[in-house]
């Protein structure tokens, strides 16, 4: 707690500065870069608790704070590092993390090293998904970019290579690889989600790391201006210490996932349009010991897509909106096999095997500092519903709305 109020009395401080008119330059700091961000929002939803554990009443549980610092030390090399923040109603409850630090030195425009803890480059807005004023929408299409997720996707502790590749009348290939290990905090939201997915019947005990995790992204920035296409893939596996119940009694033992995910994105900038689209294919093993049976493993195959545009109107007035569809077996896409089943004593209902989420979003930009923006969404499905949040899906078909403000210097 101790720690909470100093980072929150340091993003305070930073502020103060800005909006007192002192310039926080490199200049004046010996080279160092400082720069942050606070964003606050609101959700109010009906029918489920989504993302907010607290949603349907209304729900202030949703923020992020960060504040990050760097330093070109030679014409070659970098140094930076960001402690972060968040609330996501039950989940973080703004404990602070070492969200990215890094040294990344630049050989050639075909080639650099980083070393550290690296953002992921998954898709199109995984490495900027905390940083608000940087996109027109509050919520980003939750079947690719699960915000209880987070911590899964956001970075790496390991090395990574990247570069510039041009290609002269072809446009250019920007390329990443990294490989390390991601450090997990169940507390973040993994195990939130974990238990959610296990319906409840099995509490997750521990922080845990991954193995030895790889990603590696393409984007071509091809010759129509303002065009990129990119491909992401990410592979990641863990152990996950967990207790359940088992014939009365209740043992320890440790669910297994590997996961490999692939996206496919597309963006294009013309003017004051952005258009964006992605698709993403998951394929995910669990498995589980328990005694007697010995280990159980089970296979699915996930896809999830969206197509997003916005338009600037005014220099103040931007508005968009996204249509996204999930579907974490892609071969029960209307959940027949789901509503035959059962499980841990629930009986399924078959629109729990997708969601599909339209979303209409406007963004005002009071001035360079502070935006405000406010968001609706009409869903069909409760695929990313959390169980542990909703012990009833009784509604199809549903919405929630979601404002947020953001400082940021």
């Amino acid at each position: 707690m101790k720690g909470n109020r100093v980072f929150i009395i340091t993003i305070f401080m930073f502020f103060s500065f800005a909006a007192a008119g002192y310039a926080l330059t490199a200049d004046s700091l010996g080279g160092v870069e400082i720069h942050g961000f606070v964003s606050q929002g609101y959700l109010k939803s009906h029918s489920y608790n989504y993302l907010a554990n607290d949603s349907k009443k209304g729900s202030f549980q949703f923020n992020e704070m960060g504040v990050n610092f760097s330093k070109q030390v030679t014409d070659n090399l970098r140094i930076g590092i960001q402690f972060f923040s968040r609330d996501l109603g039950d989940a973080a409850n703004n404990k602070i993390s070492l969200d990215w630090a890094y040294g990344d030195y630049h050989f050639k425009d075909w080639l650099g090293i980083r070393v550290g803890k690296i953002k992921i480059p998954f898709g199109l807005y995984n490495e900027t998904r905390d940083m608000d004023m940087l996109r027109t929408c509050i919520v980003l299409p939750q079947g690719i970019y699960n915000d209880l997720l987070r911590d899964v996707l956001i970075a790496m502790q390991g090395a990574g290579a990247y570069g510039t590749i041009p290609l002269h009348k072809a446009g250019s290939l920007e390329y990443q690889a990294m490989a390390g290990v991601i450090n997990l905090d169940k507390d973040n939201g993994i195990g939130k989600y974990v238990e959610s997915k296990f319906y409840g019947s099995l509490d997750v005990l521990d922080d845990f790391n991954t193995d030895t995790s790889y990603a590696a992204s393409l984007r071509w920035n091809t010759p129509l201006d303002g065009l990129a296409l990119k491909v992401t893939t990410l592979k990641y596996d863990y152990d996950l210490p967990v207790e359940m119940s088992f014939l009365g009694t209740t043992i320890e033992t440790s669910v297994g996932i590997k996961n490999f995910l692939m996206v496919y994105s597309a963006e294009y900038l013309l003017n004051d349009l952005t258009l964006a689209a992605e698709y993403s294919t998951t394929e995910l093993e669990t498995s589980f010991t328990l005694p007697i049976y010995g280990r159980i493993t089970s296979e699915t195959k996930g896809e999830s897509y969206y197509a997003m545009g916005s338009y600037r109107f005014k220099e103040w007035l931007e508005v968009g909106a996204y249509y996204m569809e999930r579907y974490p077996d892609k071969h029960d896409k209307k959940g027949h096999s789901l509503k035959q089943s059962s499980g841990y004593g629930y009986n399924f209902p078959e629109y729990l095997a997708w969601l599909k989420d339209t979303a209409l979003f406007i963004r005002f930009d009071v001035n360079d500092y502070f935006l405000f923006k406010v968001e609706g969404h009409y869903l069909d499905g409760v695929e990313t519903v959390m169980f542990g949040d909703n012990p009833n899906f009784k509604d199809k078909s549903w919405y929630y709305f979601a404002a947020k403000a953001t400082f940021s210097f």
